[in-house]
């Protein structure tokens, strides 16, 4: 009896074309879920947190978010970026999507440390050196005087002649520290024209200080005389003078005011 043919060959058609099925399926679920995100998922609202100097819609506006726009592809870099660049208030900017259709825009903002002298008048900054806008006299700040900002504009970083840069830096280290201990309010006049040291007004205290050093030690040792020195009796309360903290022995030094 003679041996019939075995035909293998429409069975691996079929193999080969169920293979090309479900690649075609993958990308027809994969292009069908990216229209509905296209078509979708659209900007009906913004809300802006944390905001206080600059207004909601000022914010929106320099976002450069348009109801409308696509929800997932909006670039959160370039929104945050484009925010900072035209708001020097604003430090930091975190974008967030609620879906489905709503963009939540949280911002931080700077305060005015320190004002500037520069040629066109002075300038106010915050304590990391940023240009805020000019010093028209409507904020309270610590004035600093011996330092001249060079080519100054709203939203860039303080520019000194270089033979100031080192000044520069260790006025930036002093706010920071006082920003940070919320001293900042208290300050009003930062003198730095002598050769081997600045001079804080601090309250009713003037503090000297070195010309750098380790600013945060400086500050806490400060503290510390003030506080000791009243409670011991060694400076009279509601009595101003200098406290000199450039000495070598790591004392504080305090000399009263003659009334």
């Amino acid at each position: 009896m003679a041996r019939q043919r075995r035909h293998n060959r429409p069975s691996r058609r079929r193999g080969r074309f169920s293979g090309l099925y479900k690649v075609l399926s993958v990308l027809l679920a994969a292009a069908a879920v990216i229209v509905a995100c296209v078509v979708f998922f659209r900007v009906n609202s913004v809300e802006v947190a944390g905001n206080v100097r600059y207004t909601a819609q000022e914010i929106i506006d320099a976002s450069g978010v348009n109801i409308g726009d696509n929800l997932i592809a909006l670039p959160a870099s370039r929104i945050s970026a484009s925010i900072r660049a035209q708001l020097p208030y604003v430090e930091g900017v975190t974008i967030q999507r609620v879906y489905p259709d709503s963009l939540v825009i949280r911002v931080t903002e700077r305060v005015a440390a320190a004002s500037v002298d520069s040629a066109e008048g002075r300038w106010l900054i915050s304590a990391q050196g940023k240009l805020l806008e000019r010093d028209n006299g409507t904020v309270r700040t610590v004035q600093i005087n011996g330092l001249m900002a060079v080519g100054p504009y709203a939203g860039g970083m303080i520019q000194t002649a270089e033979e100031e840069k080192l000044t520069l830096e260790y006025v930036k280290e002093l706010l920071g520290v006082l920003e940070s201990y919320g001293m900042l309010e208290q300050c009003t006049q930062l003198d730095c024209t002598a050769a081997s040291s600045m001079t804080l007004n601090y309250s009713i205290y003037r503090l000297r200080l070195p010309r750098g050093g380790d600013y945060d030690y400086c500050i806490r040792l400060a503290q510390s005389a003030l506080s000791k020195g009243i409670e011991e009796g060694k400076i009279q309360e509601g009595q101003g003078g200098l406290l000199d903290l450039t000495v070598a022995d790591g004392k504080a030094r305090f000399r009263p005011d003659q009334s």
